[in-house]
């Protein structure tokens, strides 16, 4: 992460007092990720992408070659720009998965003999994708993130 805000203030013309100021952060936490002592807490990171909207998610957390969007966000104001990623799946359309399934509407039944809501079973694997990040989220708004290493 030491090296994207590195780039994201090289490219944006900024120094690490300018980049905290702008973030509404102390210049303390940007210090201390850039000489290594924290990582960025998730907070920081919703930070980043809403005061840069045209910053590419999937660069930011997941290596991407594309620091920047292809396009402009259509909407205007910077958090609604991140809202529009989020709800349309942080990196991409929503595919449905065993984590989201397709939308269901509920089955019209009798009061006496309810049907249980159907549900999509958890494998627990998937073959035909290869891992490439995990990104484990903690309440307390800070992450780890673990790449597989080839076999």
């Amino acid at each position: 992460m030491r090296e994207k805000l590195l780039d994201l203030m090289k490219n944006e013309g900024l120094k690490p007092s300018q980049l905290a100021e702008q973030l509404e952060i102390n210049p303390a936490g940007i210090s201390h990720i850039l000489a290594g002592r924290n990582k960025p807490g998730f907070d920081l990171l919703q930070k980043i992408l809403r005061r840069f909207p045209r910053i590419n998610p999937d660069w930011l957390l997941l290596d991407s070659d594309k620091m920047y969007r292809d396009s402009e966000p259509e909407q205007s104001a910077p958090a609604a720009a991140v809202e529009s990623s989020i709800s349309d799946g942080l990196f991409g359309p929503t595919r449905n998965t065993p984590f989201n399934p397709p939308h269901q509407e509920p089955a019209s039944t009798t009061s006496e003999n309810p049907a249980p809501p159907a549900t999509t079973p958890f494998s627990g694997t998937r073959t035909d994708v290869a891992v490439r990040r995990i990104v484990i989220l903690y309440d307390d708004l800070t992450f780890e993130s673990f790449t597989p290493t080839k076999r």
